[in-house]
């Protein structure tokens, strides 16, 4: 009987574990989670914080007894992993009850991603990262205390925690490197907006880089000044957790553990997938690294796949990415302008801001839109969308049209829906697309 070890019991470690029990109904399979959870949401901390939940149960899509008993998977939560012998194909764990040592024929490595860290000085005790849903209670707790809050960073999990803590009326401080917030989301046209958008609610202090922070996170101490605040959030980014295997398994260019088409790692029994996993841009054909639950979800269920006897590619990605501020929601896939040119393309753009209903259908909401494509092959290369509503939608049918690598025409022919409720004859995706076709 094959045995399967599953190094992490997140997204994508539970998709792997589930499609391998699903193909292969005989096999062993043990899941070692370091935490309390799996198959968890920490992109759900942002909403627990600000109170739209209580129940910390609900991070979970199924919890730990229904993979035992539904799904005969073996599930040891609080364990740690410590140690992989990749030549005799033993994991050795270690848990509250002792020491674990358990031998595989196959292994899934998803062990996920870590925050980024800053230079701290004299404790922590108020430095806060928003980054696993078991530690969300506590981080609920602490903060719902404080009143004057910083967030270091203006990426998707900065602005997603200055939405949270100012709908509860902390007084919130939002230092970032960028010229605008959300940098690496959104080109600046359409990150202006979002900046001054969140300017309302919060100080917002744009390209200014934080050199220290002191007092257990009640000092902040940038290359322009002194912040004094009862609290710190660092929401810096995350890097890929490979700790336990960096000097095992072959990393790639991102510092994400590489794999083929089959999530295969250079060992042929071992996979890796998740948010430690490195793949390959649809668009440029370079390696990449996208660290988001639904990608990491298809590369478990490809793992798993593969493992279960069932060939299966993983395509690769296109950074399709949403998040929400308050009445804006803020779509992008493919690549930014500046990205386009980074990898040798030669970008055109159309940006244009329209209605998101029929001029006679009442309430509409402001939407701007960016389409950029390649002058040489016409190919559409990124989106970017800000608006008051169906932006999920419209960023998901351009990222098919990444994907399948359509050019303007082919997008331009797209056959969308109509319904004068939530759209317009001329859809504004199409608007943009229009106005790229009058440069051929």
């Amino acid at each position: 009987m094959d045995k399967l070890v599953v190094i992490g019991g997140g997204a994508a470690g539970m998709s792997a574990s589930s499609r391998a029990r699903k193909l292969k109904p005989d096999m062993e399979i043990t899941v070692f989670e370091a935490t309390k959870m799996v198959s968890h949401a920490p992109c759900g901390i942002p909403y627990f914080v600000e109170g739209l939940f209580n129940d910390e149960n609900l991070f979970m899509t199924y919890t730990p007894q229904f993979f035992e008993e539904k799904r005969k998977i073996n599930v040891k939560i609080n364990t740690k992993v410590t140690e992989v012998d990749l030549d005799s194909r033993i994991v050795y764990a270690e848990s509250k009850d002792g020491k674990i040592k358990a031998e595989y024929d196959y292994l899934v490595i998803s062990t996920g991603s870590l925050p980024k860290k800053l230079s701290v000085e004299d404790g922590n005790d108020r430095i806060f990262y928003a980054h696993h849903p078991a530690n969300a209670v506590e981080l609920r707790e602490k903060l719902w205390s404080l009143n004057n809050i910083a967030i270091i960073g203006g990426g998707i999990l900065g602005v997603e925690m200055a939405e949270a803590l100012t709908h509860l009326g902390k007084k919130v401080i939002l230092i970032h490197r960028g010229k605008y917030l959300l940098n690496r989301t959104l080109d600046q046209e359409l990150g202006n907006i979002i900046t001054q958008r969140i300017m309302k609610d919060a100080e917002v202090r744009l390209d200014e880089r934080v050199e220290t922070i002191k007092n257990g996170g009640r000092l902040i101490i940038t290359d322009r000044g002194k912040y004094e605040v009862d609290g710190t959030i660092v929401a810096v980014g995350v890097t890929p957790n490979v700790e336990l295997v960096k000097d095992k398994i072959k990393l790639g260019e991102t510092g994400a553990i590489k794999v083929d088409e089959h999530m295969r790692t250079n060992y042929r029994e071992v996979y890796s997938a998740g948010d430690n996993t490195e793949s390959i841009h649809i668009v440029t054909g370079k390696p990449y690294w996208v660290p988001f639950a639904p990608v990491a979800n298809k590369m478990g269920y490809v793992a798993g796949s593969n493992i279960g006897g069932h060939e299966m590619k993983f395509p690769g990605v296109v950074n399709t990415q949403i998040t929400k501020y308050k009445e804006f929601y803020i779509g992008r896939v493919g690549l930014q302008e500046d990205e386009a040119k980074r990898y040798g393309f030669k970008p055109i753009a159309a940006t244009i801001s329209g209605k998101t209903r029929a001029r006679y259908y009442p309430d509409a909401k402001d939407i701007h839109i960016k389409i950029i494509a390649d002058e040489n092959s016409k190919k559409i290369l990124g989106g970017q969308i800000v608006g008051g509503e169906e932006v999920l939608g419209r960023i998901d049918m351009l990222a098919a049209a990444i994907m399948k690598g359509f050019i303007i025409e082919d997008t331009f022919f797209i056959e969308m829906g109509y319904l004068p409720a939530i759209s317009r004859v001329w859809d504004p995706v199409i608007v943009a697309i229009r106005q790229l076709m009058k440069d051929e």
